[in-house]
């Protein structure tokens, strides 16, 4: 048996309690096989000499980690960390994914972020490459804020605050986004999108006095599953018109969001997620400024 030129190791911040010791082959080209180590974690939620940085190494269970272990042919140099990082990342999330497909009662993991793969090493071509993170990420101490963010919920339970559904969509996109889960991304920033649009074509129509049933038919028929550019331009006077550039990345954003949902679109990359986020958000709050 050949040895593998790359050899990674790393942990995870979760554990695959149903996954045995063995090597699993990926099928690529640089014969790459991927295994996971169940190992007993010791509690590790403060380090006992500071109180400023928390390094939080499990996200849900404290008994169990998972190591990982992926030798390849694929060779990485030292400037390549962000490469192998990424090759790691992928693999592991691909085997995650399957690995949820079997083992319902694992449903609460979430895709690895490059922060959770913690202690990252790479040893390729006789050559050692050291990454070192904590999973979970550090969170330093800041008084400040804290006390700026509590008076902010303070503030608002005391004003019985609703947030707003395309808010809380908003808010799962940029999760996803973080998450790496770049389909759900999409589409939960376009359904805020969505909301949003629609709330300002019933305002719109209401003062040109047009009839509620029409309203719906329209949001129905038309809406922003037809052109958002042209609804717009419809609705607004010339001079309310958003720039070209965020109506242009929101109509690419919703014929992805229409791939997924109609023809069962999977591959969608980083890019085109931020972009949804981003200019959903620009193209949001330009609207919900003139629903006030």
């Amino acid at each position: 048996m050949s040895i593998s030129k790359t050899q990674i190791k790393t942990s995870l911040p979760y554990c695959l309690y149903r996954v045995d010791n063995r090597f699993f082959k990926t099928g690529d080209k640089f014969n790459t096989k991927i295994r996971f180590v169940k190992v007993e974690t010791t509690p590790n939620r403060r380090t006992q000499s500071s109180q400023n940085i928390e390094t939080i190494r499990d996200r849900w269970g404290i008994d169990a980690h998972s190591d990982v272990e992926i030798y390849t042919d694929k060779i990485f140099d030292n400037k390549d960390v962000d490469k192998a990082e990424k090759f790691t990342l992928k693999l592991a999330n691909d085997f995650i994914k399957t690995y949820r497909y079997f083992s319902p009662e694992a449903v609460h993991l979430i895709p690895l972020t490059s922060e959770d793969l913690f202690g990252l090493t790479i040893l390729s071509n006789g050559k050692g490459i050291a990454n070192f993170t904590f999973a979970g990420g550090i969170t330093v101490a800041n008084p400040l804020l804290n006390h700026e963010v509590s008076n902010k919920i303070e503030q608002a339970i005391a004003n019985k605050m609703k947030i707003q559904l395309w808010e809380e969509l908003m808010l799962n996109a940029n999760q996803y986004l973080y998450q790496t889960e770049y389909r759900h991304s999409v589409l939960e920033s376009i359904i805020a999108l969505e909301l949003v649009v629609s709330d300002f074509i019933r305002k719109v129509c209401r003062k040109k006095n047009i009839s509620s049933k029409a309203i719906e038919s329209y949001i129905r028929d038309v809406g922003l599953t037809g052109n958002i550019d042209t609804t717009l331009r419809i609705l607004l006077s010339g001079n309310q018109i958003p720039d070209a550039i965020t109506l242009r990345k929101c109509k690419t954003s919703i014929k992805i969001r229409n791939a997924i949902v109609h023809k069962g679109k999977k591959d969608v990359n980083e890019k085109e997620a931020r972009d949804s986020l981003e200019y959903s958000k620009k193209l949001i709050q330009f609207l919900t400024t003139l629903l006030i």
